[in-house]
């Protein structure tokens, strides 16, 4: 039996579908896995998982260098990286851990001793693809996710969830969300976003304050997590809060305009992605280079609600 860390992704989104993957590797082997968790996930990480977890810090030098010693003194036979940037390769590297496996090419391949090849942005595979094959496991399709759920918030049981936000801006905001909200005149609702989506959600929100329960900015990932498990349905732009609801079982609505529908879909078969029909879908720019983000602006509200319906679970 060997004793293994996985370094694992920075961002929500990533970071749950790796967890997706780890639980086929847990299940394939008699290893003893332990995650290195950036520190801003790790009460997500303890919400989501038992696996143990050594917390990887690193806003400061000193912080940074108390990580590596914390790993050294672990004396792991192997290190999986799950990021693909070149501090996470030296900070895998300082480790001392002997085997060291990530994604082939690129920036990682100095400081690793193994290396994966996968599929790539552009090769039509789901993200999981990219970590079984650095994990070394089977990979399954995103659909066949079964669920790992939380606590439901029984204030917000039914409701439909909206997050309307975007970590890369209004890049990858969809702009139909104030009229959806019409459409659905016997439903109430609960946004959900961080400090960067609050004006966003107050513009939804002032059209039906009776039926629009405002929480962007207001609840810590663990609160959003219970709210998204009570849910009768999760409408999302493509973020983090939305691999989360797949990650928990929840049906949602995954809306895509820049980025791949199918790269990034969310995971579990009560999962649904809206995009449109424009040839620039998934150009996987930070701008658009026609100015009227047609890949957005082209899915209506219609259509969205139409594959809510599709997946929305009906009260008990």
């Amino acid at each position: 039996m060997s004793n293994i860390a996985i370094l694992m992704p920075q961002w929500i989104g990533e970071f749950v579908c790796a967890l997706s993957v780890i639980s086929r590797k847990t299940a394939a082997t008699d290893d003893h896995i332990t995650l290195i968790v950036p520190q801003h996930l790790i009460p997500l990480c303890t919400l989501l998982t038992t696996l143990p977890y050594f917390p990887y810090r690193r806003a400061t030098r000193s912080e940074l260098l108390d990580s590596i010693a914390g790993v050294k003194r672990q004396r792991f036979d192997k290190l999986y990286i799950l990021n693909h940037s070149l501090s996470t390769g030296w900070f895998g590297m300082r480790t001392g851990v002997p085997v060291r496996r990530g994604v082939s090419g690129g920036l990682l391949n100095p400081f690793l001793t193994e290396t994966a090849s996968v599929s790539g942005a552009g090769s039509g595979q789901h993200i999981t693809s990219d970590y079984a094959a650095i994990l070394e496991v089977d990979d399954v399709s995103p659909d066949a996710w079964p669920g790992v759920p939380v606590p439901p918030s029984q204030e917000h049981a039914g409701k439909v969830v909206l997050c309307p936000g975007s970590r890369n801006g209004t890049s990858r905001q969809w702009p139909g969300y104030r009229e959806l909200v019409k459409l659905l005149p016997s439903y109430d609702f609960v946004i959900l976003g961080d400090q960067g989506d609050v004006e966003e959600a107050k513009s939804i929100a002032s059209h039906l304050p009776h039926r629009v329960h405002n929480l962007a900015g207001k609840t810590t990932i663990e609160t959003a997590a219970s709210i998204l498990s009570a849910g009768s349905v999760v409408i999302a732009n493509h973020t983090g809060l939305m691999h989360l609801a797949g990650y928990i079982g929840v049906p949602v609505v995954g809306i895509f305009g820049p980025t791949s529908a199918v790269r990034h879909r969310p995971l579990g078969e009560a999962a649904r992605s809206a995009t449109a029909q424009a040839p620039c879908v998934g150009c996987n720019k930070g701008t658009c280079s026609r100015k009227d983000m047609i890949c957005l602006s082209e899915i209506s509200p219609g259509q969205v609600l139409e594959l809510a319906g599709s997946v929305v679970r009906q009260p008990a």
